[in-house]
């Protein structure tokens, strides 16, 4: 799944907060594209942008969609 504006102004709505211009950028340059060759879930995008909002930055979780792949590939924090 990826993340468009239109989306991101859904979420906000519904979860009743403001996102300013440059976390809005952070977050769709972040969730704009599939990080290849695994794929954003609807929860990994709600809990990174919920971390992000609290610290700052995009928290790296203990699981991935990489098919039980132990190790992430190169790039892919998430």
């Amino acid at each position: 799944m990826t993340l468009t504006k239109k989306d991101l102004k859904k979420w906000q709505e519904s979860m009743r907060i403001h996102l300013t211009e440059t976390q809005e950028i952070a977050i769709l340059n972040r969730f704009g594209a599939e990080p290849q060759p695994c794929e954003w879930t609807e929860q990994d995008i709600a809990v990174q942008i919920q971390n992000f909002l609290g610290c700052g930055e995009f928290v790296k979780s203990g699981r991935n969609n990489c098919g039980g792949a132990t190790e992430l590939p190169p790039g892919i924090d998430f």
